[in-house]
């Protein structure tokens, strides 16, 4: 074996010191960013998620969270000016004014959940939109805090800490696979809005979309994985190849939800499938029913007279509005969905804002299979960091625009 030249250690010399140097650049760079969290924001997003009532609670504990988040919010300034983006507001106000008016004067069927009730956790999360949108709440430190609840979840979940409704399929505080799965595929998705490094990027990646998988969502799976091809191959495509690209998302979809969701891992869900097709037929009958203003909040549910005081909610959110607020509610939370989240005809897009659109395709997915994905948490937390993303960039613009005229 021939002794090394001097040239030869000289090489691994420089190799190893640039290895050391890129290995600090990395740890200072991520302790920098640890560093820079707002604590408030992390306790409080860990906590939405608890879906259940806890501490005897009438109502579940994230939304004493949400209120603690408006709360914080309010003895802050707005970081960003929201221009015409303010449009938003008169928008959500006209909506559930709309909603309580709707479910006031209209009779509820038998089963129907309590509509007040309902109207406040959907104001709830209207104001909670607003102040994400205005950066009185730091997003980096909240996402921090919601992704690190949801990993722990999982893991206190199998630990045998956390409920499990659903035979050892993850659920876990958020009660329910299919809305642990959602929040897991939008949340996956979104937290890549913050993150700078590649790395930690593919980490993320790799860990939710295990864990969307061991929710048994298959809508969930469907939806994280074109939230991540989307970032993927988006950018490298014009504004016309994207719209091509999202129809090629939307029959896959269509494909692999109809005649490959029963094989491999999936092949036990006949029985459930059968139920879930008997739901939605009733549901359709019912969305048929509804007419054109809807039926009023609660109201998103089917029951079967050979199976006396049963309820089962509705497996597709697009008919959920369309019976509770008919088409003029589906169109607005459809509208401020696309506008201000997908924003399809967008040609300059930050990196933050491609994730925010990436999930926010990630959403629609989730609603086309999912009954409740609409003015939920999950959902306003979208719509939110988009708009702040929004915002953002046309200040920095500006503020270029202004320092380059101050330079002539």
């Amino acid at each position: 074996m021939s002794p090394r030249t001097a040239s030869q250690d000289a090489r691994i010399d420089r190799t190893a010191t640039a290895l050391g140097s890129r290995l600090r650049a990395e740890t200072t760079g991520v302790l920098s960013a640890v560093g820079k969290l707002r604590i408030p924001e992390f306790v409080l997003f860990f906590g939405l998620i608890f879906e259940g009532s806890m501490f005897g609670l009438p109502i579940p504990f994230n939304q004493v969270v949400v209120v603690g988040i408006i709360l914080l919010a309010v003895t802050r300034s707005p970081q960003v000016d929201l221009g015409r983006l303010q449009m938003l507001v008169p928008l959500l106000v006209i909506g559930l004014f709309y909603l309580a008016m709707l479910s006031m004067f209209t009779e509820a069927t038998e089963f129907a959940f309590d509509w007040e009730r309902r109207l406040l956790r959907l104001g709830l999360t209207a104001v909670f939109l607003l102040v994400l949108a205005s950066g009185r709440i730091d997003l980096r430190s909240g996402l921090a805090g919601l992704a690190t609840g949801m990993i722990l979840n999982a893991i206190a979940f199998y630990l045998g800490l956390a409920p499990d409704n659903y035979g050892g399929v993850l659920s876990g505080f958020f009660m329910d696979k299919n809305v642990a799965g959602m929040a897991y595929a939008i949340v996956g998705v979104l937290v890549l809005a913050v993150v700078d490094r590649r790395w930690v990027k593919v980490a993320l990646v790799l860990v939710f979309a295990a864990m969307v998988w061991l929710t048994g969502s298959r809508t969930s799976i469907a939806a994280m994985v074109a939230g991540v091809g989307w970032i993927l191959i988006a950018p490298r495509l014009p504004v016309i190849g994207r719209w091509i690209f999202g129809l090629l998302i939307y029959l896959g979809v269509d494909l692999v939800s109809e005649d490959y969701s029963q094989i491999g891992v999936f092949s036990n869900r006949v029985g459930s499938d059968l139920l879930r097709s008997r739901i939605d037929a009733a549901s359709e009958v019912k969305v048929d029913g509804a007419g054109f203003f809807g039926m009023g909040l609660g109201e998103a549910y089917v029951s079967f007279p050979d199976d006396p005081g049963s309820r089962w909610l509705f497996h597709n959110s697009y008919w959920s509005a369309l019976v509770e607020g008919g088409w003029p509610w589906l169109l607005l939370v459809l509208g401020i969905t696309v506008v201000f989240a997908l924003r399809p005809f967008e040609t300059r897009l930050t990196k933050p804002e491609l994730a925010v659109q990436a999930t926010a395709l990630t959403v629609l997915i989730c609603a086309w299979r999912l009954g409740e994905v609409f003015f939920t948490l999950q959902w306003a937390l979208v719509v939110g960091a988009a708009i702040w993303f929004w915002a953002n960039a046309r200040q920095e613009r500006d503020r270029q625009i202004a320092g380059s005229e101050e330079e002539r």
